[in-house]
């Protein structure tokens, strides 16, 4: 009774021409932050030690993440060195338990020799 009405479908957008993608870059600016040099880290975590209150809201919050990165990769490196110390541990042991194991069947042999003699 009723026939359905087929969806009309808009056809898809047509890419945009080479003209038109150099026309819409030049339209954006990209300025890359350049990176402080060491030196400069040193003087901002410095004069975040001393004069916290003449360094800007961002100066500060930069200096204090990267003083966090440098905080979380030593607690890593620690934690790494604590590992291998525990694991160097382990095997000063396996290898003391299996040099006396060696050293009691030298002497067992060596009675037995005297013994033989």
């Amino acid at each position: 009774m009723f026939r359905k009405s087929k969806p009309k479908v808009e056809p898809p957008p047509t890419a945009p021409s080479v003209e038109e993608m150099l026309e819409d870059m030049e339209t954006f600016e990209i300025n890359q932050p350049t990176l402080p040099s060491p030196s400069d880290n040193s003087d901002l975590e410095h004069a975040l030690l001393t004069e916290p209150e003449n360094l800007s809201l961002p100066t500060w919050w930069q200096v204090f993440d990267e003083y966090d990165q440098k905080v979380k990769k030593l607690s890593a490196t620690e934690e790494n060195l604590e590992s291998q110390r525990d694991q160097l541990k382990k095997c000063y042991d396996k290898l003391e338990k299996n040099a006396n194991k060696l050293r009691e069947g030298i002497k067992k042999q060596q009675a037995l020799i005297q013994e033989a003699l």
